[in-house]
Parts: C-alpha cells; sequence; structure tokens
C-alpha cells in the first residue's frame, strides 16, 4: 500500500512517551505530523485521518487504564479504515486493561490495529521505579519495532485481514482517583503561571495558579516539573505511602510486550 504520512497523537506529560514514540516513529520510513494533545485544549482539535496514513497513538497507564484526559480528544478522532498503533508506557507494574481499552476507542472510530506495544518506563511519581528507562537497550527495542512497522506498510498489500491481539478484560478495571494532587508553597510561588500552562488536564487556575482543582488533576506530577521555583510539591506523607507500596508491586526490570 502507498503510504501518506506517519501521525503521532499522544499524551506524554513528563516527556517519557514522547521519546518513546519518537523513537519508533524515527525508524518508519514517512514523514510525520505530531499531535501533542498533553497541552490542555478547551477547543478539542480535529483529528480526521485518511486511510492511507499510519496513526501511531501513545499513552501512559494510569492504574491500568487509559487516562481520560487523552480520550476527550476522541471526540473528534476519525479514521477511513485507517491502519494504526497503540503505544502504552507503564512505570514497571502492569498495564492491565489500557492497551485493549486503546485498542477498541480506536477501532470503534474507523481505525484498523496493525500492531501495538507495552513499553516498561522509569515510574511518573517514583522516579526511583525503573530509573532511567526507557535506556539504551530500550531503545534499541522500539527502534526495532518502528523498523517492523515501517516493512509491514510497505509490503502489505492490505490491512483488511490483520487482527491484532492485545490484553486486557472488559469490563475495564475501575480507573483510579488522584491519590497526589500536588499543594502549594506560597511563600514560594511567583504566581508566573508556568504550572497552569503546562496543566494537561487544566486542573490549575490560570489567574491564580495556587489554586488547584482536585477533581480534575491527574497526578501527572507535571506541575512539579514545570514550577522553576519549586512551590509546588505532594505530601511526604503521602509520598512515603505510595513508595512503600510501589516498590512491592513494581518490577524495575520488566520486559517490552510486542504485538504485530
Amino acid at each position: 500500500m502507498k503510504m501518506n504520512e506517519l501521525k503521532l497523537v499522544y499524551f506524554s506529560p513528563t516527556g517519557t512517551t514522547r521519546k518513546v514514540i519518537m523513537e519508533a516513529a524515527a525508524n518508519i520510513d514517512l514523514k510525520s505530523v505530531s499531535y501533542d494533545l498533553t497541552v490542555h485544549k478547551e477547543k478539542k482539535p480535529s483529528l480526521k485521518f485518511k486511510s492511507n496514513d499510519l496513526v501511531l497513538f501513545g499513552i501512559p497507564v494510569y492504574a491500568g487504564r487509559v487516562p481520560a484526559v487523552f480520550l476527550e480528544y476522541f471526540e473528534t478522532l476519525s479514521g477511513q479504515g485507517t491502519p494504526a498503533v497503540l503505544i502504552a508506557t507503564y512505570g514497571c507494574r502492569e498495564y492491565e486493561d489500557a492497551l485493549l481499552e486503546l485498542k477498541n476507542e480506536v477501532e470503534s472510530r474507523g481505525f484498523k490495529v496493525i500492531g501495538a506495544a507495552a513499553f516498561p518506563t522509569e515510574h511518573s511519581i517514583v522516579r526511583s521505579i525503573g530509573l532511567g528507562r526507557p535506556n539504551k537497550q530500550d531503545l534499541k527495542e522500539i527502534a526495532d519495532f518502528g523498523k517492523q512497522l515501517s516493512r509491514r506498510i510497505h509490503t502489505e498489500a492490505s490491512f483488511e485481514l490483520f487482527n491484532i491481539s492485545v490484553p486486557g478484560n472488559t469490563p475495564y478495571r475501575k480507573a483510579g482517583a488522584a491519590s497526589l494532587t500536588p499543594k502549594v508553597d506560597v511563600t514560594m510561588c511567583t504566581e508566573c503561571g508556568a504550572c497552569a500552562k503546562s496543566c494537561p488536564a487544566g486542573a490549575i487556575d490560570t489567574k491564580d495558579p495556587k489554586k488547584t482543582n482536585k477533581k480534575k488533576c491527574i497526578s501527572c506530577q507535571k506541575c512539579l516539573r514545570s514550577c522553576k521555583q519549586k512551590a509546588r510539591y505532594v505530601s511526604s506523607t503521602k509520598m512515603k505511602l505510595l513508595t512503600g507500596k510501589l516498590n512491592k508491586v513494581c518490577q524495575s526490570g520488566k520486559k517490552a510486550d510486542i504485538f504485530l
């Protein structure tokens, strides 16, 4: 099949998913266009793709699910039998129903999944788990995944008979609530607004960045990394409890799962 362009549709608050999807894309022989859905947009952009586009969807896994704020952009998403690839990154625990949920969501909107992968990465909150991942070996596996996809799109005449199976269960596991909403040290906050601009969920008041909507917050910690004054922080008690819990269930040496 003669392909048009490679479209990258991703959500990456801490930049890890972006790094993974860009490494895969660099090894696919097509011109690429990015749709970074990490920056919160009240008006959702039109995401309409042609039958000869290849779309890479990239998401971090939140409690075994696709981030709900990412799916909000699917209101304007549509394909025309468009081939799609799914990439999930997760903090070395489990990705559970995330790939299956993402597959069902994109296929219900006119896409045909021709490949998928789940890559273990550094945990976005407890960064000592999977520290430094994706590492050199991970990046090689991601690049190899991209090369296999590139061969596939340039050798297959049609994707109609493809039936990629990914793990997961329905109904999906219950979505977890945000457990680490950052607080603000008002003595250090200069109200520069960097945190509000970077928040992918629109949870921080742009007029008064000292205020955070706990119901909208997704605990991605993007605001902590964006604050040059280091005025935003999470409860040390909650962080200690979470670290202890995750150290029991996460394995920093987890391997990637590839579905082709």
